[in-house]
C-alpha cells in the first residue's frame, strides 16, 4: 500500500537594494539599478521590468522603488529602497559695469550668466542692488534681491557703477 505526499516547493528567499543616485537639478535621470544583496538567483533566471523612483524635479530626495521589477513566483523578494538626490544646479551671474554722469539717474543694473545654464522656463525673481552714494567715484554692483531659487547654487561676481563728474561751462 503507497500512500503518496508532496513536495513542497517554497519560493527562494533574495534580498534586492536599490543603488543610492544622483543626479544635477535639470539632468536627465541616471539609470536606476539595484544590486542582489542576500540569497541568489537560480540558474539562468531573470527578472524583467524596472525600477523607478518618488515623482518629482526639485532639488531634494527621492524614494527609488520597486516599480516593475518582478522576479516571478519562485522568489519571495524583499526589497530595500534607496534615493535619488538631486543637487543644485551650479550657475554663475556677473553683474555689468555700468557708468553714469553725476546728478543723472542711475542705469538698469544688469547681469550675465556667465557659467552654468537656466532650466526650461525658469527665470529670476528679484533684482540687482549698489551700495549707496551719489558722489563721484565707484559704487560696488550686489547680488541684492536677485534670487533664482532653491534648484540653483549661485555664485555673484559683482562689478562697479562707476559716477562721473559732470560737465559744466562757467561763462
Amino acid at each position: 500500500t503507497y500512500v503518496s505526499n508532496n513536495l513542497t516547493i517554497s519560493a527562494r528567499p533574495i534580498t534586492v537594494t536599490a543603488d543610492s543616485q544622483s543626479k544635477t537639478y535639470g539632468d536627465a535621470d541616471p539609470e536606476l539599478t539595484w544590486q542582489l544583496t542576500a540569497g541568489s538567483l537560480v540558474g539562468t533566471d531573470t527578472p524583467t521590468g524596472t525600477l523607478s523612483r518618488a515623482t518629482g524635479e526639485d532639488v531634494g530626495d527621492y524614494a527609488v522603488e520597486q516599480g516593475s521589477l518582478d522576479f516571478g513566483d519562485n522568489y519571495m523578494v524583499t526589497y530595500v529602497s534607496n534615493n535619488l538626490t538631486i543637487s543644485a544646479r551650479p550657475i554663475t551671474v556677473t553683474a555689468d559695469s555700468q557708468s553714469k554722469t553725476y546728478g543723472d539717474a542711475d542705469p538698469d543694473l544688469t547681469w550675465q550668466l556667465t557659467a552654468g545654464s537656466l532650466v526650461g522656463t525658469d527665470a529670476p525673481t528679484g533684482t540687482l542692488s549698489r551700495a549707496a552714494g551719489e558722489d563721484i567715484g565707484g559704487y560696488a554692483i550686489e547680488q541684492g534681491s536677485l534670487d533664482f531659487g532653491d534648484n540653483y547654487s549661485v555664485t555673484f561676481i559683482g562689478s562697479d557703477l562707476t559716477i562721473t563728474a559732470r560737465s559744466i561751462t562757467v561763462t
